[in-house]
């Protein structure tokens, strides 16, 4: 995986706890994304970061946010760093 794509989902996923923390999701539900974005980013600095265990805690995310009208933006910027950076996508799903 290149570096510009890493950079590319950590600036997403960055984007994603600004909108998770402004969405005003109830505690449980943003306790859940700060236990999953630590995992994600130790990941993307790896050498060589794990696609699949990328996928695993980025489309956790995204499913977290996509119900939350003022995050959409945010999700998709996410969808889009994991296709650039070649992570599957299923969070839509």
């Amino acid at each position: 995986m290149e570096r510009t794509a890493i950079e590319g989902i950590r600036q997403a996923l960055t984007g994603a706890r600004g909108a998770a923390q402004n969405a005003q999701l109830d505690g449980c539900d943003l306790d859940d994304l700060e236990d999953v974005m630590p995992p994600a980013e130790a990941e993307l600095e790896a050498a060589n970061p794990n696609v699949q265990t990328l996928s695993t805690y980025l489309n956790s995310v995204a499913r977290s946010l996509r119900s939350v009208p003022s995050a959409r933006n945010e999700c998709l910027q996410l969808d889009a760093a994991m296709r650039e950076a070649g992570v599957p996508t299923n969070w839509e799903h």
